[in-house]
C-alpha cells in the first residue's frame, strides 16, 4: 500500500524482534527445565562415579595385564584402588582417576561375594577386598551403595561393563 508521499506502509515484525522473542523463550525454557529436573541424590552421584572408576580399572587391567585391587574402608565411607608390587599391595596415592576416594556424607559402601586375599597373621600390609584379574576370570561381584533415599547395586563382571541398578 502506498501513502501520499510514495512511502510504503509495511506491517509485521522485523528480524531483530523475532530473534529477541526466540532468545527470551529459550531462556525461560532453560530455567523451567532446570527447575523441573529433580536433583540427583548423593548416593546416585557416588554410584555413577564408582561405576566409571571400576570400569576404568577393569579395562586397564585387561589392557596391561597388571593387577588392580579395590579396598573398601572399614566404615564403608570410602574406597581405594591398589597395585600389586613385589612388596605387596600398595594404594595408588596421587592418581586422580584411580586414587583413594571418600564417599559423600551419609553414603556407605558394602560388598558381597568378594574374592578376598588371605592375609598372613601379623601382616600389616594392606590387602584389597577384591581385585581385577588380567585373564578376566574373576567371579562377578556385587557392591551396594546405601544413602538417604535410594540404594544402588553395582555389578562388576570380567566380561561385561559395570552395571548400576536400583537395589530395591
Amino acid at each position: 500500500m502506498s501513502t501520499a508521499r510514495g512511502q510504503r506502509d509495511e506491517s509485521g515484525f522485523s528480524l531483530v524482534e523475532v530473534m529477541v522473542v526466540i532468545a527470551v523463550i529459550a531462556l525461560v525454557s532453560v530455567v523451567a527445565v532446570t527447575q523441573i529436573t529433580p536433583p540427583r541424590s548423593a548416593a546416585e552421584n557416588e554410584a555413577g562415579q564408582l561405576a566409571l572408576r571400576l570400569e576404568m580399572a577393569r579395562r586397564h587391567v585387561l589392557a596391561t595385564g597388571s593387577l588392580i585391587g579395590v579396598s573398601v574402608d572399614a566404615d564403608g565411607g570410602g574406597y581405594a584402588f591398589m597395585d600389586l608390587h613385589r612388596e605387596g599391595w600398595r594404594v595408588r596415592h596421587g592418581d586422580r582417576t584411580l586414587g583413594p576416594a571418600r564417599l559423600a556424607e551419609g553414603v556407605r559402601l558394602t560388598l558381597a561375594g568378594a574374592q578376598t586375599a588371605p592375609a598372613a597373621t601379623g601382616d600389616t600390609l594392606p590387602v584389597p577386598d577384591f581385585w581385577f584379574d588380567p585373564l578376566g576370570s574373576e567371579p562377578p561381584l556385587v557392591l551396594e551403595l546405601r544413602g538417604a533415599g535410594r540404594d544402588y547395586r553395582l555389578t562388576v563382571s570380567a566380561l561385561r561393563p559395570v552395571e548400576v541398578s536400583d537395589a530395591r
